[in-house]
């Protein structure tokens, strides 16, 4: 009997555990750009991969207004290309609370191509920030 309740009380505690560890909130945020219509982007420090010329960030966009579909926040997985000054989405959940917050209202996995990036934009401060790092 006791053996059986450890073992019912296993699966809760790995569920909440595995919240735990994709909880946005509990991400270590650095914020690296901000634009006038305020929009705040964020890269998680913790999960940067680096792949030679390539970066993998996770990022979290946080609208102060909520967009045309009433999100207020993104969290992406984007390829940044160093070399080539590019990036291309892996994956992007929206939300409609701040900071990534609650379940998604929508995700979808990366079809797009490359983007190539322009000076001056808050995709550009990321791909500096994470090229730098080797």
């Amino acid at each position: 009997m006791q053996l059986q309740k450890i073992k019912s009380m296993r699966l809760p505690f790995l569920l909440s555990l595995l919240v735990l560890v994709q909880n946005p909130a509990a991400a270590e945020w650095i914020k690296l750009s901000e634009t006038k219509r305020g929009k705040v982007f964020f890269i998680e420090s913790n999960e940067i991969t680096v792949q030679g010329d390539q970066r993998v960030v996770t990022e979290l966009i946080d609208n102060k207004r909520p967009d045309r579909d009433g999100d207020k926040s993104v969290r992406v997985v984007r390829n940044y290309d160093c070399k080539e000054k590019r990036y291309r989405v892996i994956t992007a959940a929206y939300y409609k609370s701040p900071m990534a917050e609650g379940e998604p209202s929508m995700s979808v996995e990366g079809t797009m191509g490359w983007t190539d990036i322009d000076p001056n934009t808050p995709a550009r401060a990321i791909l500096d920030h994470v090229c730098a790092i080797n």
